[in-house]
């Protein structure tokens, strides 16, 4: 399969990275089968699985340890976030100014607000182990893609603690939310099972399950966080797979993996 122009300047990047020391080896047990550049790989490649939008698209992308400051000293690929944003290099003929907006006009209507964030960690956590143990697949995977249509749910729906479930839910409709309790196969449909095969092995829905709080609320405090919760179940790398789903664009925005 012919890679990507992306795919290919990021592979470069990745070794002038390692040149220059950016990238060392983790020293937290890792797997042998994959170590700090294979790691950085995997999570480009779990990018543009989760956001395929991604693919063929020139942004800017900057990389930092956790969720620190962004890179500029030695890192290990244990965890790891990754910043994309408008390109600082455009087409010859190309304006900034139209470039930029239609890369943002493509970007928002799949729920990415530029800067965009992916956080990834190889850490094994179940059991907790010292030292730490290192997978090769993402353990844990966060975005923040949505975010911008949950705070505006969560400031309206925040100040109404004695609203029903439904009226919670109809007003959550009226600022974007697509995905609610009685579109369940649609947002199961939405979840890349085949493609996120790749790096856990064969997966299967087990559940799924919309709430617009969770069963929280309170005055005063902040309790809205309308989403699905899907529980996949695996036979390989792991024994499963939980699942967060936004429900305004239906993107993952959390996953963790477990024995």
């Amino acid at each position: 399969m012919r890679a990507s122009a992306l795919q290919i300047r990021l592979r470069i990047a990745t070794v002038v990275i390692s040149l220059f020391g950016l990238l060392q080896p983790s020293v937290a047990g890792a797997d042998e089968r994959c170590g700090s550049v294979s790691r950085f790989e995997v999570s480009l490649g779990f990018a543009e699985v989760i956001f395929p939008e991604l693919k063929n698209k020139e942004l800017n992308i900057s990389l930092s340890h956790g969720t620190g400051g962004f890179i500029d000293s030695e890192s290990e690929m244990d965890d790891l976030q990754l910043r994309f944003d408008k390109p600082t290099w455009h087409l010859s003929g190309e304006t900034n100014e139209k470039s930029d907006a239609a890369l943002t006009e493509t970007m928002e209507k799949g729920g990415i607000r530029l800067p965009f964030y992916l956080y990834f960690s190889f850490i094994e956590m179940n059991p907790p182990t010292i030292p730490r143990r290192i997978a090769c697949h993402p353990v844990h995977f966060t975005s923040d893609a949505g975010q911008e249509q949950m705070r505006r749910v969560q400031e309206v729906l925040n100040s109404h603690p004695d609203w029903s479930d439904a009226q919670e839910l109809e007003e959550a409709r009226k600022l974007g939310l697509r995905y609610g309790p009685g579109e369940k196969d649609v947002v199961l449909r939405l979840i890349p099972l085949k493609e996120l095969s790749q790096f856990y092995g064969p997966l299967k829905i087990k559940s799924a399950e919309f709430s617009v709080n969770a069963g929280a609320k309170c005055s005063g405090c902040s309790f809205a966080g309308p989403s699905w919760q899907v529980r996949v179940s695996a036979t390989h790398a792991v024994r499963w797979l939980s699942i967060t789903v936004e429900p305004f664009f239906g993107r993952i925005t959390s996953l963790s993996s477990g024995e």
